[in-house]
């Protein structure tokens, strides 16, 4: 098994500064504390082609850090690249190896009109698909309106998710959003797919996170707080939505899940906490059914009676999600892994959730094309 032993940041938003010096800003901390030890770097990006006209970002990372002679590879699974970046340092300790991971996620996304982003990242969608217009947060749309007519859920309820997390999020300093919204402000804001609104999707966002991974044996020798992974599951479904048999079951998020449990000889009912990939208000609820925390169509019904909130039975997405805390691509899976880490070992300040043991974390690519779910436990 492999635990995380250490996590920094740099805050999400709009940044002015470059790629290098923002993933620099979370990644320096780490290499000046530990940098003899590390002998490993995976690098989580997606679009540093896109965005910023660079290659071999890895490389060139561990170059401006100072530690050229490290191995590194970059991990590229779009809006899914951060988990899947843990789970191959995940793999690499657990090989033998590698014995210290450095883990950078980091995009830089900004400076580009909202089409244009957009564009680009409705690029992991099949042709056919992108041909007919179709983008995520249109998807997002079509997934709410088919949620709504089969579970009857409040409109207010869906809107819910965005209160909760941007209330989540202004007690996270690395949030790219730090002010909360009232229901009444979110269900007033500007429409981008009906029925949802501007508040319930995630801002386009700059932003890095690193994280130390060592193994189980060898994390005590560090600070003596660990996020012990002791489940880990990814799966993949097909990337044409035409081609599902169900919008309001994410079939990548229902296995992924069922692996990691099965591998950490948990349930989801041993879950303390929980961060979820929020790209869109409707998302939250119905992955925290396919993962299992709740019946199908009742997810909206613990939102509502304030079970996923900090002090609820459930907390989920603490951070703010990708919602309020921001969704700088390659960072957000490495971020979720990162609060998780936090909140177990009592590190999470103003948001810090009680009595935690066992966290969870699910990172989902593209619209439920791939997902990687992990379960922790505090060491």
């Amino acid at each position: 098994m492999a635990s995380i032993v250490a996590a920094s940041f740099a805050r999400f938003g709009k940044r002015e500064e470059d790629i290098f010096e923002i993933s620099g800003e979370s990644a320096l901390p780490l290499v000046e504390k530990y940098g003899d030890g590390i002998d490993f770097v995976v690098v989580s990006n997606s679009y540093s082609g896109e965005f910023n006209d660079i290659s071999g970002l890895n490389n060139l990372l561990t170059t401006h850090l100072g530690i050229e002679n490290v191995p590194s590879l970059r991990v590229d699974n779009t809006s899914g690249s951060g988990g899947s970046a843990v789970l191959a340092a995940k793999a690499l300790i657990a090989s033998g190896d590698a014995g210290n991971v450095l883990v950078v996620g980091s995009e830089k996304m900004t400076g580009y009109p909202t089409k244009n982003s957009t564009r680009i990242i409705a690029s992991l969608l099949p042709p056919e698909e992108r041909k007919g217009g179709v983008s995520l947060p249109s998807l997002a749309a079509f997934l709410t309106k088919a949620y709504m007519r089969e579970f009857s859920p409040t409109r207010e309820s869906i809107a819910m998710v965005a209160v909760k997390n941007h209330h989540n999020g202004s007690l996270n300093p690395y949030a790219h959003f730090q002010v909360p919204v009232s229901l009444e402000k979110v269900m007033g804001s500007k429409v981008i797919a009906d029925p949802l609104r501007i508040y319930e999707y995630c801002p386009v966002s700059d932003g890095a996170v690193s994280l130390l991974m060592t193994s189980d044996e060898n994390s005590d020798s560090y600070s003596g707080k660990a996020a012990k992974i002791i489940g880990a599951g990814s799966s993949s479904s097909t990337a044409s939505i035409t081609s599902r048999t169900s919008l309001v079951t994410v079939d990548s998020v229902k296995e992924a899940s069922k692996i990691a449990f099965h591998k950490s000889r948990k349930t989801p009912h041993d879950i303390d906490i929980a961060e979820l990939h929020d790209m869109a208000s409707i998302l939250e609820i119905v992955e925290s059914e396919d993962v299992g925390f709740f019946r199908k169509g009742e997810g909206w019904k613990a939102l509502e009676s304030g079970e996923t909130a900090i002090d609820g039975r459930l907390p989920i997405n603490t951070s703010g999600g990708l919602n309020s805390k921001g969704h700088p691509i390659g960072a957000s899976g490495v971020a979720q892994s990162a609060e998780i880490y936090l909140q177990l070992t009592g590190q999470a300040g103003r948001r810090q959730a009680k009595n935690l043991t066992t966290g969870f974390s699910m990172n989902m690519a593209g619209f439920g094309n791939n997902s990687t779910s992990f379960v922790y436990e505090v060491s």
